[in-house]
């Protein structure tokens, strides 16, 4: 249940981002998302290992479905997620997007920055806004560098600096995201 709740939560703040950030980038309204069916359930979430095929009806009433490859992040002796982790695509002709949300007291100096196995370049998200519950990070990823988030031999890390300028890093499982990323483009195709 709790999954389901981050799960919906994230749809909440990811749609309009990635929606916004697409407007902003071309000038036009995105793509149209395939519509809901009838009777259909208004989320559905599919389980890869450490990673989630999370679809959601997007937030306002509309019937368009929104889909996301996610993963929650948490630091032992902490009762809820810390951060997550989402990539995400209006349409199947828009590029994959990368979206970190990290908590409020950070610092903006410095992008959040994912690194990935030694020798891939690592990732920079800047950050695009705050909203009570977390800070959106978020860039717009090359078909390389979505490649180089697929079988990874060590864990990935997320780091940022919190609002003392502290560096903090979290790692992150890829065990199930090439499952999950290669399940969400699929479903990009329909």
């Amino acid at each position: 249940m709790r999954r389901i709740f981050i799960a919906a939560i994230s749809i909440g703040l990811l749609a309009p981002v990635i929606g916004q950030a697409q407007t902003r980038a071309t000038g036009q309204k995105p793509a149209e998302a395939p519509k809901a069916q009838p009777g259909a359930p208004d989320s559905t979430t599919e389980t890869f290992d450490d990673w989630a095929m999370v679809c959601g009806v997007l937030p306002g009433g509309s019937s368009e479905r929104f889909c996301e490859v996610d993963a929650t992040l948490t630091v032992r002796g902490q009762p809820g997620p810390v951060a997550k982790i989402a990539f995400a695509s209006p349409a199947k002709d828009q590029p994959t997007r990368i979206v970190a949300l990290v908590p409020v007291n950070v610092s903006f100096h410095t992008a959040v920055r994912i690194d990935l196995d030694p020798g891939k370049p690592a990732v920079d998200l800047p950050f695009k806004s705050c909203v009570p519950a977390a800070c959106i990070a978020e860039a717009e990823l090359t078909k390389d560098q979505v490649q180089n988030f697929r079988s990874p031999l060590q864990t990935g890390q997320l780091n940022f600096e919190d609002a003392a300028g502290k560096p903090a890093s979290l790692q992150f499982s890829y065990r199930g995201l090439d499952k999950a990323l290669d399940a969400f483009f699929k479903r990009q195709e329909k």
